[in-house]
């Protein structure tokens, strides 16, 4: 390893020892306890620093005063005296300069070490792409969970006075009522927007469940349809959708059927007219224009997922919305502890995931879930927040719990098929909960909002998810 090194890294020993002086000096008190506990024993080079760090640390743990002789004898214990030249060695190095601020070579020393992190992931990575040491696609996510892992321990530690915090909620608040921003990513139903607060917000992860064949990948696209259509002075923009479950194709025949009003039985035989298949043309070119980025890899992880959306991100700007289909299918990371676990374990670590990706990159992220078999047998089939399948840590780390319920069968034989269903806001961590009510067309792919004025039996032409459309 050491012949992908530079010869030097960066460091600064002086630093070191004048941070060792002024914590371990007389009076030091919290201010030296607050410095020690911002640093840890790798952000220091010299091994007598390190040793002397490793001491006071220990001191203070156990709240025991710090000074010459109490470090001598921790030390000792610890069979380091050695490492710092014994006790005139050490009683040397506590005699370098002493400032007032300890916090500020903390800061200091904390920046050099996460530089030479970074080139020792750096040359990890060049280190394993030379030898082949593995896929391109794994190193790449490697070297990017390696990176996102700095950047999250290189955040100050501590508490801050909330004065100190820039947040201009007064200015926001009249941004969003003048028009000038927008209060998140539109849904496309008016009264789930009104229950979030506005729509999708950043950092959330939304989870969408409901039983087999009840339509989530639908209502599900359709929600990354209308962010994709809406202008993006309204919330609109990118949307990236994975789909583990079926290909881009199918993704697309859906949209289309959906954009068309064409049944998806219809298309797949070929049933349509001559002025049907003109409209389909003249839409699939207009849908061509659309921001909905679609990965339908079979097998990915979250460390695959978070590169594939940098990518896109660095493609082409930032991505208002993301959308998972479905949770069960994604993967573990090879050689991970949760992989060998069970499949509550896995599937918690892969929602826990999720959701701090949609907090790093600030988007909202839609994960589709499958439920467990216990709702088909309760009475009245309404879903529970209990019934999420696999794991209690979906609902922990969700922000939004959505089910979609609706009734299957027909009241008698012969009658029309009951087209209404319920939107169930079982979870908002910000906002209300309770139900909306919808009117879904599976043929052609849509969850409409109904109103008061809306029959089960409706056409399905208002408020579907291409209304806002500007393509």
């Amino acid at each position: 390893m050491s012949s992908w090194l530079p010869e030097r890294l960066p460091e600064d020993i002086e630093c070191e020892r004048s941070f060792l002086a002024t914590c371990c000096a007389p009076g030091a008190g919290s201010v030296a306890t607050e410095a020690v506990g911002a640093l840890t024993v790798a952000d220091f080079v010299h091994p007598a620093h390190r040793a002397v760090f490793s001491a006071l640390l220990a001191l203070l743990n156990r709240g025991e005063e710090v000074n010459s002789l109490t470090l001598k004898v921790e030390l000792e214990d610890a069979d380091a005296l050695n490492r710092v030249g014994g006790y005139p060695g050490l009683v040397e190095l506590l005699a370098g300069e002493d400032v007032e601020r300890p916090g500020v070579l903390a800061k200091v020393l904390r920046e050099k070490s996460r530089l030479r992190q970074i080139i020792h992931l750096g040359a990890q990575l060049v280190r394993d792409a030379v030898g082949e040491e593995g896929l391109s696609s794994d190193l790449a996510s490697h070297a990017v969970d390696g990176l996102v892992a700095l950047a999250q321990t290189s955040r100050t530690a501590g508490f801050r006075q909330i004065g100190e915090f820039d947040h201009p909620i007064l200015e926001r608040v009249d941004e969003v009522r003048a028009g000038m921003a927008v209060a998140g990513t539109p849904t496309g139903f008016p009264q789930l927007d009104r229950k979030l607060g506005g729509g999708w917000k950043p950092g959330q992860l939304i989870v969408l469940a409901s039983r087999p064949a009840i339509g989530k990948t639908t209502l599900a696209q359709n929600f990354g349809v209308h962010a994709a259509s809406v202008d993006r002075k309204c919330g609109g923009g990118r949307v990236g959708f994975w789909s583990l479950e079926m290909g881009a194709e199918e993704v697309w025949t859906r949209m289309a059927a959906s954009r068309v009003g064409i049944s998806s039985g219809d298309l797949s035989t070929g049933n349509i007219t001559a002025a049907q298949r003109q409209e389909l043309n003249r839409h699939a070119a207009e849908m061509k224009k659309l921001p909905f980025f679609i990965n339908d890899q079979a097998t990915t992880n979250v460390p695959l997922m978070r590169g594939a959306m940098d990518s896109l991100v660095s493609r082409g700007g930032p991505l208002v919305l993301g959308i998972v289909d479905y949770l069960q299918l994604i993967s573990s990371v090879p050689g991970s502890q949760a992989a060998k676990q069970n499949e509550a374990v896995r599937v918690g670590e892969i929602s826990r995931g999720l959701k701090l990706l949609a907090k790093d990159r600030g988007v909202p992220i839609i994960l589709l879930s499958q439920m467990n078999r216990e709702v088909e047998h309760r009475n009245g089939g309404h879903p529970q927040l209990s019934d999420l399948r696999d794991s209690g840590a979906i609902e922990q780390d969700a922000d939004v719990v959505l089910f979609i319920h609706r009734n299957t069968n027909s009241t008698r034989e012969g009658a029309q098929m009951d087209l209404s269903a319920e939107l169930i806001v079982a979870k908002n961590r910000n906002g209300p909960t309770g139900i909306i009510r919808l009117v879904q067309d599976l043929s052609q792919f849509k969850f409409v909002e109904m109103t008061r004025e809306t029959p089960a039996s409706y056409p399905f032409q208002a408020r579907d998810p291409w209304a806002c459309a500007e393509l």
